[in-house]
């Protein structure tokens, strides 16, 4: 092990002892998800169908600020490996007020025009999951605020490869989303509202504890207010040469997700349903994946801000073989557990046989292309090389899982299985353009920090 993954930089011990607490990050994220999916599940098809709807347009909002936060990841990481203190703090203050504003400012308009928003992408839904759809967006969109300071200070402290933190950070606010869940949807019966009154309480919560543990006087790493409050041009530039233009790629590729759902809201009812419940199930399966994607922006950027390109260019190709092994692992665990893991959504007969379709037809090709096609991209962009690894997904977001997930599901009358076969065409695809990236060198030559 330490022959692999051990270096000047870091030790194995180092590496794994980072990684396993961002695998039981993610896999508590993904669980209490899968968890609070059943539970509105088992209140009503529509609502499960509303909150898949809402989703994407979501997603597309959160990204925004959690690719400002990833930028200050890599920032932080780089300024780490350089052991340059101050502008570490620099960084630190400047992510945080970036990511509050953007979610002041989308909280804003997606309420202002939530109405508008379901009622156009999602006109051919039936009334009663629209109108659960427009609730569901405002509640969320108001938990954006607390989240934002959530995810500004998770930036921080994974670019100083502080993953315990943010372990612990994560069972607080998702521990809360669930009994919260569980008393208002199981108890008081309260459906939609009942998951968004507990969303945001628990960010609330757990957003305010995040900041305080970086402001506090005996924090590991402190930051001052003055960080946070004072606008620092350079320092900003240098965070938003890596956020902008993966919140651009997020912003697209999100979309794309929101004309997948408006086509597949044409297949009807179970197949909206069944896609939300897959797509939850399935997020267990890449889980611990994403999480060596998260290490990887660490690992390498520390590598990259302390000049050691060539190990850089080590790690990710050693973090790229993890994540195929991890995944190949959660394969062999979960995928038998799915019969058990699926009778919590309650869903069905003809829904539940659907879910297990798609579900079997993303499995096939995940040993293969998901790692390749996730992972890489974290590397690349750890280096800089962020215009690139944007511009390339999102060509393949929307010529594969947009343009030809359409004409597989209508046209050609494969049903919402020719958007998840589309998945897999699109990781193929990505797994090539990434490797040849990577393979040419060229992005190790960007430069991000000052």
């Amino acid at each position: 092990m330490d022959k692999q993954f051990g270096s000047n930089q870091f030790s194995y011990g180092e590496i794994f002892s980072m990684l396993l607490p961002l695998i039981l990050d993610q896999f508590f994220i993904n669980i209490i998800g899968l968890l609070t999916t059943a539970m509105i599940s088992s209140s009503s098809q529509e609502s499960v169908s509303a909150v898949s709807l809402v989703s994407p347009l979501n997603m597309m909002t959160y990204s925004i600020f959690n690719a400002i936060a990833a930028g200050g990841t890599v920032v932080v990481a780089q300024y780490k490996g350089r052991g340059e203190t101050e502008k570490i703090r620099a960084a630190a203050g400047q992510v945080m007020f970036a990511t509050s504003l953007a979610a002041g400012a989308l909280c804003t308009l997606l309420i202002v025009f939530s109405n508008p928003l379901v009622y156009t992408l999602f006109g051919a839904a039936d009334p009663v999951v629209k109108e659960k759809a427009c609730s569901y967006l405002i509640g969320v969109s108001l938990s954006m605020i607390f989240h934002s300071f959530y995810v500004g200070s998770f930036a921080v402290l994974r670019g100083l490869g502080e993953t315990k933190i943010c372990l612990r950070l994560t069972m607080l606010i998702n521990l809360i989303h669930l009994f919260a869940s569980l008393l208002f949807i199981n108890g008081f019966h309260m459906d939609i509202m009942g998951t968004v009154l507990s969303l945001n309480i628990a960010r609330l919560i757990g957003g305010g504890f995040a900041v305080f543990l970086l402001v506090r006087p005996k924090s590991i790493f402190r930051i001052y207010t003055k960080n946070i409050f004072h606008i620092n041009p350079s320092m900003l530039r240098s965070v938003f040469k890596i956020g902008v233009p993966f919140a651009l790629e997020q912003v697209f590729f999100n979309g794309g997700g929101m004309l997948v759902q408006t086509y597949i809201v044409f297949l009807g009812t179970i197949s909206v349903a069944a896609n939300a419940i897959a797509s939850s199930a399935f997020s267990i399966l890449y889980s611990s994946g994403m999480a060596v994607g998260t290490l990887a922006i660490t690992v390498v950027g520390q590598c990259i801000g302390a000049g050691d390109k060539e190990l850089a260019k080590r790690y990710g190709a050693k973090l790229i073989w993890l994540g195929t092994f991890i995944v190949i692992l959660s394969l062999v665990v979960f995928m038998p557990l799915m019969p058990l893991i699926l009778e919590l959504y309650q869903a069905p007969e003809a829904t539940l046989s659907l879910i297990y379709i798609l579900l079997w037809i993303a499995a096939i090709p995940m040993p293969f292309f998901w790692s390749a096609s996730n992972i890489l991209p974290c590397v690349l962009r750890s280096a800089g090389d962020a215009n690139y690894s944007s511009i390339s997904s999102l060509i393949t977001m929307w010529v594969i899982r947009v343009g030809l997930g359409y004409l597989f599901a209508l046209p050609l009358g494969f049903g919402v299985q020719g958007v998840w076969i589309c998945m897999g065409i699109e990781w193929a695809v990505r797994t090539v353009i990434y490797y040849l990236r990577y393979r040419s060198g060229v992005w190790l030559t960007k430069n991000t920090i000052d």
